[in-house]
Formats: C-alpha cells, structure tokens, sequence
C-alpha cells in the first residue's frame, strides 16, 4: 500500500521565539512570538496591521533624563522602538499599541512615595502612556498595576496577545 503524497502530514514548521530582557526591543517582519516577563517594568507591543509587523520593547525604568541614553529607559525605549517602525514604513495612525507591566510587586514600597524610589511601576506606565500619546499611537490594549507579575506573548503577524498572571515577588 502506497500513501499519496497530499496524505502524507506535512510538520508544522517551527516558530520563532524571542523572549525580551530589559533593556531589549525587537521587530520582527516574518512571524514570530515576542516573549517577556513584567513586574514593575513595563512592556509596550507594536503592531502594523497594514505591513503585518510587530514589535517589543522591555523597560525597567521611565526616563533617563540627563543620564547616558539607555533603553533600560522608557522614553529611549520607546523611541527606538517607534524609529525601527518609521524605517519599515510604518505611519503612527496606522500602528497600535499594547501595554502591559507596572505592577508593585513589593509589599514595603508600595506607599513609598520618594522620588525614585516607591512607584516605579506606576512611573513606568504614565511614561509609556504619555510618549505613546505625543507619537499618536493609538493604544488598543492595556493591562497595568495591581502586584502581580505578567507574562505576555505577541504573535507578530497578527498582534493577538496571550496574558498569564504569575505570583507576585513577595508572596501576594
């Protein structure tokens, strides 16, 4: 017995996965699953619809103001993000947004309201939020703040995120 070759199960062919680090961002042109982890840092995903690209950038901190540019940094981080985006031809009405982290994770600096120490997290989103809004980048997803960790995943091609919630740092 012989089995046609239109039987015969073709494999699936392996996706690519890139887990972003603080610090990283990532623009894929072919499919790809952008990965990361979020506590107080804040993750902002990109998506083309007309060009079919998406895009990440992980960060820890809101502004670098006056330090070395970093896109450990917010406004650096987003920055070169939305750039990556212009030089594919992507135009900022076009281009959504999703935004995902901020949250508190430990119990003793929550009320610790300091500069640059307590509030990272909610530092983190109003930064985001802010530069997305003066690029006129629509944000069409949002989950932010609470004290639990995130674990998101963005399916470049298509912009459709997958949200797990991990436990927070201190037991929460």
């Amino acid at each position: 017995m012989t089995i046609s070759p239109a039987r015969v199960p073709r494999p699936e062919p392996q996706l690519r996965e890139v887990y972003l680090h603080p610090g990283q961002e990532f623009v894929a042109t072919s499919s790809t699953l952008l990965k990361m982890i979020l506590g107080s840092c804040v993750g902002i995903y990109l998506f083309d619809p007309v060009l079919s690209i998406g895009g990440a950038t992980h960060f820890m901190l809101p502004r670098c103001s006056g330090r070395t540019p970093s896109p450990r940094y917010g406004d650096v981080a987003i920055s070169n993000l939305l750039h990556r985006f212009h030089a594919l031809g992507s135009k900022p009405g076009v281009v959504q947004a999703k935004v995902f982290g901020g949250a508190s994770m430990l119990h003793a600096l929550r009320d610790v309201s300091v500069a640059g120490i307590g509030q990272i997290g909610l530092r983190n989103v109003e930064t985001a939020l802010e530069f997305l809004d003066e690029a006129a980048i629509r944000v069409v997803e949002k989950d932010v703040f609470g004290n639990r960790g995130r674990k998101i995943t963005m399916f470049s091609s298509t912009g459709e995120t997958k949200l797990e919630f991990v436990s927070g740092a201190d037991g929460d």
